[in-house]
């Protein structure tokens, strides 16, 4: 009895140690965020359709009758894209890179597609950059 009280006390004693020394230690510091970087880009989408030379083209189209359509374009049609991108909007402004993607007319009843394009950059301040979008565009 008195060898298994004399194991309680060592174990008690071992335990209350082994809680001071598990202590949690962290060596706060104070949060500085960096300032927001805001970069305003500027250019201009040309797209052709339906000529000789066209940036978009129809790759895929639903077999739906054109009565359930009430849209000017055909619903589910699949275009695939490669649009200069220039610095104005006149037809023979600087190119300075193009997009290219792929855009899914997506509404029933208005003209939305689903894009998703990638907009790289060939020449001026941000050549050699791109941008990827994936988003509704209501044409």
């Amino acid at each position: 009895m008195r060898g298994t009280l004399m194991l309680i006390w060592i174990l008690i004693i071992c335990l209350s140690q082994v809680a001071v020394q598990c202590q949690y230690y962290s060596k706060s510091l104070p949060y500085h965020p960096k300032p927001v970087k805001v970069t305003n880009l500027h250019f201009f989408f040309h797209e052709t359709l339906g000529s000789e030379n066209p940036t978009a083209v129809v790759i895929a189209q639903a077999n739906i009758p054109s009565n359930h359509n009430n849209s000017s374009v055909p619903f589910a049609t699949l275009y695939a894209l490669d649009d200069p991108l220039k610095i104005g909007p006149e037809h023979d402004s600087e190119v300075i890179g193009n997009a290219q993607g792929l855009a899914v007319l997506a509404g029933t009843n208005t003209t939305d597609a689903v894009m998703d394009v990638d907009f790289a950059f060939t020449t001026g301040k941000f050549k050699g950059s791109s941008l990827s979008i994936f988003s509704r565009n209501p044409i």
